[in-house]
């Protein structure tokens, strides 16, 4: 029934609360597997078509309101994001990872991996990135940012967590990556995952963006730097289908209810 509830939403606001697509878009992607791969190229050659180029998150933030930018990112860890650098390069394209600290399979116990996959419910390709793999990510022009250490639902958990699971993460990152870590997103991305003080922690620890996953809002005129709201893009979705969620402007649904229309 919630389902149903929530298709009948989707369709409801693509047809009525489409529009076209705005100047400034963020999309954000989970796994890249290889069979996956055809798709992702798809629609990166699809937007860089429409004039569209590729941002960090610091100048998605300071883009101009009318150039044609994309905000491409990913979250958590896996081992085909390296696999997919060759797709990424051949497309032009600078993409940010946002990664769990605590997951990389030359550090942690199979055990503490195989739980990671099950608490984020990914059954596909479970291997995730080593360390000289993020820092090949990071020497192909890519930005690395945090996503905590074990991805939990930082709503759920007491303020004297927020320290081993944000700023340990961001050291730790910083650490292998020799540099700064500014940038952020909160596991699972939605309103009622995260809260006006989790923001605020974090940018009084140094990061300079924070990014949710709450779909539908590309279409606001000011970007808000700690909180960047993207779309998620869905591989079993077709390209059309994808699209016709980015046009939706569910900002009003999203005020009211903390969700998403098209996520």
């Amino acid at each position: 029934m919630k389902a149903q509830v929530l298709n009948f939403i989707r369709q409801g606001h693509i047809r009525f609360a489409s529009c076209d697509l705005p100047a400034k878009l963020a999309i954000y992607f989970h796994e890249l597997d290889r069979h996956q791969i055809p798709a992702f190229r798809e629609a990166l050659t699809f937007f860089t078509d429409q004039g569209y180029g590729f941002a960090s998150p610091r100048d998605f933030v300071t883009a101009a309101a009318d150039e044609k930018v994309l905000f491409v990112s990913f979250d958590d860890n896996f081992k085909g994001w390296h696999e997919a650098l060759g797709t990424l390069e051949a497309c032009g394209a600078a993409a940010t990872f946002y990664v769990n600290s605590g997951m990389f399979r030359d550090v942690a116990a199979p055990h503490v991996i195989s739980d990671f996959f099950d608490r984020i419910r990914y059954f596909g390709d479970r291997r995730t990135l080593s360390r000289s793999e993020l820092c090949e990510l990071s020497a192909g022009g890519h930005t690395i940012g945090c996503h905590t250490h074990t991805h939990p639902m930082l709503s759920l958990l007491p303020r004297n967590a927020w320290d081993d699971e944000i700023l340990a993460s961001k050291r730790l990152l910083e650490d292998i990556l020799g540099g700064a870590v500014d940038d952020f997103s909160f596991p699972f991305g939605m309103r009622r995952h995260f809260s006006p003080a989790l923001r605020d922690y974090c940018s009084g620890i140094g990061f300079r963006t924070i990014a949710t996953g709450i779909s539908g809002q590309q279409h606001t005129v000011r970007i808000d730097p700690l909180e960047i709201h993207r779309s998620g893009w869905k591989f079993d979705l077709d390209l059309g289908g994808n699209i016709a969620n980015l046009k939706v402007d569910s900002r009003l649904y999203a005020r009211l209810s903390g969700r998403s229309a098209v996520g």
